[in-house]
């Protein structure tokens, strides 16, 4: 009853009729879904690339997985190229909606699009078949992976989702860190731009010492080649493109 209570309220502020949204572009939590769901929001997930005009998969309104983007559009196939031991790998789609190349630029179509029509996206998943539908879960994209030496893989936007969940989490970013001093260090680090006006408002002082508590709960709830060593606090927003997405390769990575 509270719940029903607390979403009307929610709900009557779009307006008291939303049912639906689509939602694709970045990573969801799926904590964000499941919030939604509680208040009687169905939110259908899916996953696209402009290459593929633009989408690949999408959730159905009667079938929906938790943390999955879905199955493929009709007439779509997936294929993980060169997977690991868990499945995972590049994630390649073929379908109707495929562009026929890049304009006037047939090497960069070749690298993109293989002997057998598929796109390689460049993200990072797995598959998982029931009842015969495939069901596409990302985890990564390739640029942005981080391979330790120990050959473990990092995802840098699993943790990112975790970090996300943590109040007074503006934007976050997680990479590789550079130390100049010492190159064959290994550093996972944590770079975070705070809510700084809900820290005032609450009179938190201690901003670093905040999140290195945080930090330290994410830490001790994942394995250990996955320990968050470092948190950096921006005092700006990170740089975005035209379509606010960050630019990840704008950001100084270097930690001393």
């Amino acid at each position: 009853m509270r719940s029903k209570l607390f979403g009307k309220s929610v709900l009557s502020n779009f307006g008291g009729e939303l049912k639906m949204i689509i939602c694709g572009g970045a990573a969801l939590n799926q904590s964000i879904i499941d919030f939604f769901e509680g208040i009687g929001v169905v939110i259908l997930n899916g996953y696209g690339i402009t290459e593929c005009a633009p989408l690949i998969s999408c959730n159905r309104n009667e079938f929906r997985r938790k943390g999955s983007v879905g199955m493929p559009i009709i007439g779509g196939k997936i294929r993980i190229d060169s997977p690991n031991e868990k499945g995972e790998g590049e994630i390649c789609y073929k379908g109707p909606n495929v562009m026929r190349g890049y304009f006037e630029n047939p090497e960069a179509t070749a690298a993109a699009i293989d002997a057998d029509g598929y796109f390689h996206t460049g993200d990072i998943g797995y598959v998982e078949m029931v009842d015969g539908d495939q069901w596409l879960y990302i985890t990564g994209r390739i640029k942005n992976l981080i391979i330790l030496s120990n050959g473990k893989n990092v995802y840098p936007e699993e943790l990112e989702c975790d970090i996300q969940g943590v109040w007074g989490v503006n934007e976050v970013v997680v990479y590789q860190g550079v130390c100049k001093n010492n190159p064959e260090k290994e550093l996972i680090v944590a770079e975070i731009y705070p809510d700084y006006d809900a820290f005032k408002a609450k009179g938190i002082d201690d901003i670093r010492g905040y999140f290195a508590k945080e930090i330290k709960k994410i830490n001790d709830r994942n394995v250990a080649y996955k320990f968050i060593g470092r948190v950096k606090l921006r005092t700006e927003e990170f740089p975005k493109n035209t379509s606010r997405k960050i630019t990840r390769f704008k950001i100084d990575k270097t930690v001393d």
